[in-house]
């Protein structure tokens, strides 16, 4: 074998064990990544542009496997760099990992210590180490021997050769390769990896011993004429008494030493009449063979152990593919698609003989005629990457197509090369399915491609033995041949099971990934690719059924093929569950957007800010006021006076007023209100710094002018109809206390259009390298930058980033990646950070990088390219509300410990119920970057923050959504959650809510300690059909108190950073601990309750009567109960006392024109206190 082939083999082994080992043990490949600056023998390892290091510690031999990966794959069919090394733990120096046994060992130690580490664990260990060494050995061997062939075609010149050209194997199977019963001289003999060839050695039988099955062909007219007229010939007279049964020339030898078989030959009841006929060839299950001259497939029958199995023919297998076929042909024209062709078994046979039925039988199957043998290729060689050259056989259509067509081999053309395979592959066989119940078992080596110029047109698929049909099929009444007790009737849902591991795992998944590895396209973008073409089929019925089910699946089966071996259960096949990457991403264009009048509009947003602002000051006693017998005035001087209906509610005396009541008295006279009098006019009698109430009224117009342009568009789809991510953009409510809810100082109208997420069409990102020293980063045990890189960008984009830092002067390693917004980038970073962008400290980067869409908060935005990747909080230089949008550099080195931190607190959590622990978003990393000696521009300007997405958590019966869309009127001016309160009512909605979403953020303060800023927009439901099951919180980095003292486990608190003096002093209200326990209540109680609670027990009783007396009722019930069911913590119910009648909450208007302090609040009635009865009037 020569030294690149030998390499190019080993590398191949290792990617097959480790990929296998890796997907059936459930590892995430990520949580293993290491950076360059972590890694100790990075040089050693000699990393390329693009790969990234690895480390997985065998704890059974307590060794740790070092290595990098240079294709990340998303179903695991990783590819690996040329270097493995292997340390002791706790040695100083790796060895390099040159061969695979000592790999095969590790995988079985380990195996055997994960199944139990007992006697007969390790003697399975023994076994499946024995098995892998066998396939290795094989495998090697036909490498060695093939090369010494002078010529071999290709196999994607000639059919027959690609039927032999799998030298490798299944890629997710560890005895692919594994034979027991064939000599080394009947390997060279008999083997398709070896080019072998050979006439079919025939028995006459007496037609009394032989027993046919058909599906309707005529066995006779099935036999090779050539054969048949030899065997004429050495018959003589005697032809018309026996039956011609060929059988592979191996198979022959064996059943000639049985003693049955050699009783029926001195009876003559067989004769052994040799090798006659056509010369045949092997295909790649090496028992079946080709007849060119017949154009017909041939299984026969091996009592040779092939991977896992006796490659034999038993009689209820032939039976099993006979009913299948026998099925097909029942199909109607309108049941069948011309992209797929489906290969019937027309006949089986065997002899009556007891204990060699299975021995003797034999299957002839259709075969394909000249034209279609000239254009058709078995997928499973066109995948199998070429161990002489590296290349890529399905490459070769691929570059065709492209040639023909004259264009570019671009992400864009795979793409599209990919769309038509996923239409003539995945689609027919799904509508098949859908249809009449037949679940293909179509993996790589059943399955051909026919290709016409190199554009895939049709699907060929064999082997009905391995067909399941639905038992509800419309073709079991067709066809009463096929009893019911046949064993082709699988349940619809097995059958489905199989279809999903068959077709998608097997087939799909293997084809996207090899073309990844090949071509300058992503996984991501062939999946996405494949999903789109399943929403755009329009299949209805049960298809569309089906395809939705598989967009939305979390999971896929996979066979565990190293599990079932080291188990010994090959016949009834162990499974795993690996990601389903089809779930990922979105499938249709966002839901566009209509527009209403626009003066309308504008009326809408100034009568709500105005009345925001009045209820505000007036709850926080900025403005005189008193009450008359037709509504509220407010003197601004002797003539002067506003007057409106309002009430004081039930939850924490809000003031409440009716919309559309304000109205300006002057002089005695009504007339109409605008923002701009209002502020002039209020500015005489509110006590507020001059400079600072200028500010708020700009705030307050800005807000009124972005208010109204989003008023001015909306969904043509109803909100509650939209997927979660696009209500999270959607939902135009803002903050409904806060009067300047959508001040956004720093946007103009376009900007607000573009990155506001009301109106957004979504957005790339600017992407930079900066230099390491200048960075402060915080990364979650769970993850690593490297991971969050690759989340990003394809191997391409990766390896090309990583030229680009190089071509800049710098190195890789040096430098870390982080997203800027484009606003921040043309207002901020090109403007304040130039010297370091001259410098070469600070690179733009040349890359795309996926599409974004804001949610709520501005900042934070999701990845609508791929919804299960983490969405990103940038920093931004912009005022919203009552804060600047920067992100401070101790709550980004924060972030990733203090979400690790909670999520461990809920994980080891024995009080709450595992389906009732919040999720808890993780920040799984953060970049801030701090240049030398910054200006107050620069202060927390430049950073990023990754956070979990909630759709990895969401199980398939699940949905989320804001809970801010609680208070949501939909476009149909109903509430968004209208249909869930009409279907479960609102008592039992409201429990379930009460329960299930709000509770758990009350467990984290009264059981361990922690305050959370749980305001709506710091909160998703997730939900079943609308009915509430959890909650998913998010927002830490800056939005958890607690105390050391006050803590349930103190020890699990990590190291964090409080605010520095300077950020206190801009932003006094930012704090991390303090030991007042009131404080802590009061901070979770404040965002829970007053602006969250409050607002939904205001909302049901405007829309659905029902009493905000009776909501508080309800609230203190469920808090009650809980606390019934956990009387040790009764002191801690006391400590954080929810039930006080008063406590503070944060002034948030107040705040905006007077002096900074470090809490601006104001006491309150509190509507949980049993004594309080508010009556609204």
């Amino acid at each position: 074998m020569t030294s690149t082939m030998d390499s190019r083999w080993h590398h191949k082994l290792f990617e097959q064990y480790l990929n296998t080992f890796f997907r059936e043990t459930g590892l995430d490949i990520h949580r293993h990544l290491v950076s360059y600056q972590d890694n100790p023998y990075a040089d050693q390892l000699a990393m390329n542009d693009g790969e990234l290091g690895f480390a997985y510690h065998f704890t059974a031999s307590d060794k740790i496997l070092y290595g990098t990966i240079s294709h990340l794959s998303l179903t695991g069919y990783h590819r690996y760099g040329a270097t493995f090394l292997l340390q002791q733990n706790g040695a100083s120096l790796a060895e390099t990992l040159d061969e695979i046994r000592p790999l095969l060992r590790l995988i079985c130690e380990q195996l055997a210590l994960n199944a139990g580490q007992g006697a007969e664990q390790r003697q399975q260990a023994v076994n499946l180490y024995e098995k892998m060494c066998n396939s290795v050995e094989k495998s090697g061997f036909f490498l060695n021997t093939r090369k010494e062939k002078v010529a071999v075609l290709s196999v994607t010149e000639d059919f027959t050769a690609a039927e032999q050209g799998m030298l490798l194997g299944h890629p997710f199977h560890v005895t692919s390769k594994a034979s027991m019963g064939f000599s080394e001289e009947d390997m060279k003999r008999y083997s398709p990896e070896l080019g072998a060839s050979f006439r079919l050695h025939y028995f006459a039988v007496a037609p009394a011993l032989v027993r046919t099955l058909s599906s309707g062909a005529d066995v006779s007219q099935l036999l090779d004429p050539a054969a048949r007229q030899e065997a004429a010939r050495l018959l003589g007279t005697r032809a018309g008494q026996y039956q011609l049964v060929p059988c592979h020339p191996w198979q022959a030898n064996f059943l000639l030493e049985q003693p049955a078989v050699r009783q029926k030959l001195e009876q003559e009841l067989i004769i052994s009449l040799g090798p006659l006929g056509q010369v045949v060839w092997p295909t790649s299950s090496v028992r079946t063979v080709w007849m060119p001259e017949s154009r017909l497939f041939l299984k026969l029958s091996l009592d040779v152990r092939i991977t896992n199995f006796i490659r034999n023919n038993p009689p209820e297998q032939m039976i099993r593919a006979i009913d299948a076929s026998r099925l097909l042909h029942q199909l109607t024209p309108e049941e069948t698609d011309d992209a797929l062709r489906l290969l019937p078994e027309l006949a089986a046979q065997t002899l009556e003989l007891a204990g060699l039925e299975a021995a003797f039988g034999i299957i002839y199957r259709a075969g394909l005629d000249d034209e279609a043998l000239e254009q058709t290729r078995i997928l499973g060689s066109l995948v199998e990457e070429c161990p002489m050259t590296g290349a890529l056989p399905l490459g070769h259509y691929v570059r065709q197509a492209a040639g023909l067509a004259g264009k570019d081999i671009t992400a864009a053309f795979v793409a599209d090369w990919w769309r038509q395979y996923t239409n003539v592959s995945l689609l027919p066989a799904l509508k098949l399915f859908a249809t009449t119940g037949i679940s293909l078992e179509a993996h790589l080596q059943n399955s051909l491609m026919r290709f016409r110029q190199g554009t895939p047109v049709q699907l060929v698929v064999r082997d009905m033995e391995g067909v399941s049909v639905a038992s509800d099929s419309m073709l079991a009444p067709r066809c009463t041949a096929v009893g019911p007790e046949s064993s082709v009737w699988y349940s619809a849902d097995e059958a489905w099971f199989r279809f999903k591991y068959y077709l998608v795992v097997n087939h799909i998944a293997h084809l996207i990934g090899a073309l990844a590895r090949s071509f300058p396209v992503s996984e991501a973008r062939l999946w996405q690719t494949t999903g789109q073409a399943l929403a755009d089929a329009n299949l209805g019925g049960r298809a569309q059924s089906y395809a939705q089910e598989l967009l939305q699946a979390r999971s896929l089966p996979a066979k565990a093929n190293m599990l079932s071996t080291f188990n010994g259960t090959g016949e009834s096949p162990a499974w795993v569950n690996i990601p389903n990457p089809l779930s990922a991403y979105r499938y249709r264009d966002l839901t566009p957007l209509a527009e209403t009048d626009d003066a309308t509009a504008y009326r809408q947003a100034e009568q709500r800010v105005v009345q925001q602002l009045l209820e505000a000051l007036l709850y926080e006693q900025a403005l005189p006021c008193r009450h008359e017998q037709d509504g509220l005035l407010i003197p601004v001087s002797a003539t002067l006076s506003y007057r409106c209906q309002a009430r004081i509610s039930t939850s924490f005396s809000r003031v409440r007023i009716r919309p559309g009541s304000v109205q300006r008295w002057e002089s005695g006279q009504a007339g109409p209100v605008s923002l701009r009098q209002l502020m002039a006019d209020i500015g005489r009698i509110v006590e507020a710094d001059a400079e600072r109430w200028q500010q708020f009224h700009q705030e307050l117009t800005e807000t009124l002018a972005k208010h109204a342009q989003t008023l001015q568009h909306s969904t043509v789809t109803p909100l509650r109809e939209l997927p979660y991510f696009e209500q999270e953009a959607r939902i135009n409510n803002g903050h409904l206390y806060h009067p300047s809810f959508k001040s956004r100082v720093g946007f103009d109208l376009d900007e607000n259009k573009r990155y506001g997420p009301e109106l957004s069409a979504g957005f790339p990102l600017v992407w930079l390298a900066v230099d390491r020293a200048l960075a402060h980063l915080g990364v979650s045990r769970s993850t690593s930058l490297e991971a969050l890189y690759r989340r990003h960008f394809s191997c391409e984009e990766y390896g090309a980033i990583h030229r680009q830092i190089r071509a800049a002067g710098n190195k890789p390693e040096d430098m870390v990646l982080l997203a800027v917004h484009p606003w921040q980038w043309r207002k901020i970073i090109r403007v304040f950070y130039q010297d370091m962008l001259t410098q070469g400290r600070i690179i733009k980067l040349d890359v795309t990088g996926p599409a974004y869409l804001p949610q709520q908060s501005i900042r934070t935005l999701s990845d609508i390219s791929d919804l299960g990747a983490p969405s990103l909080k940038l920093a931004m230089s912009l005022l919203n509300t009552s804060t600047s949008r920067v992100l401070a550099p101790h709550t980004v080195s924060n972030a990733a410990r203090i979400s690790d931190w909670l999520w461990h607190l809920v994980q080891t959590d024995d009080r709450l119920p595992e389906d009732r622990k919040p999720i808890i978003l993780r920040e799984i990393a953060g970049i801030g970057i701090t240049p030398p000696a910054p200006l107050q521009k620069q202060y927390g300007a430049l950073a990023c923050i990754w956070r979990e997405s909630v759709y990895r958590h969401l199980s398939e019966r699940q949905s989320a959504t804001p809970v801010t869309a609680l208070v949501q009127l939909d476009i149909d001016q109903r509430p968004l959650i209208d249909p869930w309160i009409r279907q479960y009512g609102i008592g039992a909605w409201l429990t379930a809510l009460l329960e299930r979403v709000y509770l758990p953020v009350m467990h984290m303060l009264w059981y361990h300690g922690t305050a959370l800023e749980s305001h709506a927009q710091n909160m998703l439901l997730v939900h079943e059909q609308g009915m509430p099951v959890r909650v998913a919180l998010k927002d830490f980095h800056d939005g958890v108190r607690y105390s050391k003292s006050l803590l349930h486990d103190a020890v699990q608190l990590p190291e964090l950073t409080d605010a520095p003096q300077a950020h206190a002093r801009v932003n006094p209200n930012s704090f991390l601990e303090t030991d007042d326990a009131n404080e802590l209540r009061d901070f979770t109680q404040d965002a829970l309750c007053f602006v969250n609670l409050a607002e939904l027990a205001w909302f049901l009783a405007q829309h659905y009567h029902f009493a905000e007396q009776e909501f508080w009722a309800l609230a203190r019930r469920v808090v009650r109960q809980y606390q019934s069911d956990q009387p040790d913590l009764a002191p801690r119910f006391r400590l954080f006392d929810f039930f006080a009648d008063r406590i503070d909450v944060e002034q948030l208007a107040s705040r905006r024109f007077l002096p900074e302090v470090r809490l601006r609040v104001m006491p309150v009635a509190n509507p949980l206190c049993e004594e309080e009865h508010h009556h609204g009037h």
